[in-house]
């Protein structure tokens, strides 16, 4: 797979609900956890007991397995012994706590995570705001939106995605403003951002993307034109096809002008 069909599976993932992101290189893979016998916790009552009593062992990285798993398991009985977690000394522990939460989907987690935006480490902050994104509460629209404004773009790309998942039109002027953040990894999660919103207002700098430097925010930018269904991208795509210089952008920029040629005019 070429870079930037990776980076697309990775980048666009948020659009399919999916959990996993270049911002949480320590999980573990989720059909290694279920084959190794953590079904369901409701299948296994014993099972989020014993793991839950792993969250208080003296080592770190058998803490975050047992955040992992208890992530897995998606029983919201193990919402509380997560909870209690998020202060964990360790860095990675707090960060596998916060993806758990992310797969349990409990609201109950909504206020611990937007406090965690503000925690320490770059890839936490990262995992708190993708996560808020899932959990889809309004109430993490505005913490997100001061996330945009972090020192680090790991963390400002994050707070994007929760944006685009949230779909609020009150992030479109911040996603906007992004779109010239001096990290392309920002910038190309704000187009995709954008895409997620369907705004119209969010058509013309989608179309300043496609002329941008990057071509992960030149691809990023025509997917989201293709699913804003707007035809007056239309020319600009089919310039930017024209004037792709780069094989896999260029297919998948086409693919997106096809897309939006075939969608159905507004009645």
């Amino acid at each position: 797979m070429g870079l930037i069909l990776l980076t697309s599976a990775l980048v666009f993932g948020l659009q399919a609900g999916a959990c996993l992101s270049p911002l949480q290189p320590y999980a573990a893979p989720r059909a290694f956890i279920l084959q190794s016998g953590s079904a369901s916790g409701r299948d296994r009552p014993d099972e989020l007991t014993k793991l839950a009593s792993r969250l208080k062992s003296q080592s770190a990285s058998e803490r975050r397995e047992a955040a992992e798993q208890l992530g897995y398991l998606e029983d919201a009985r193990a919402v509380a012994p997560l909870l209690e977690v998020l202060n964990d000394k360790d860095p990675e522990v707090r960060a596998a706590c916060v993806d758990a939460l992310g797969f349990i989907g409990d609201k109950r987690a909504v206020e611990p995570l937007i406090a965690l935006l503000k925690d320490g480490t770059a890839f936490v902050r990262g995992a708190a705001a993708r996560v808020l994104g899932q959990l889809a509460d309004a109430s993490a629209v505005e913490p997100l939106l001061a996330s945009l404004r972090d020192g680090q773009a790991s963390v400002r790309a994050a707070a994007a995605f929760g944006l685009g998942s949230l779909k609020d039109e009150r992030a479109l002027p911040e996603l906007i403003r992004v779109m010239k953040d001096e990290s392309p990894d920002v910038r190309s999660a704000a187009a995709t951002a954008l895409g997620a919103l369907r705004d119209k207002r969010g058509v013309d700098p989608l179309i300043q993307g496609l002329r941008d430097e990057s071509r992960l925010v030149r691809v990023a930018a025509a997917i989201s034109l293709a699913d804003s269904g707007d035809k007056r991208a239309v020319p600009a795509l089919n310039d930017a096809v024209t004037n792709e210089k780069e094989e896999e952008p260029r297919t998948q920029m086409q693919e997106s002008l096809q897309r939006l040629k075939a969608a159905p005019d507004p009645s």
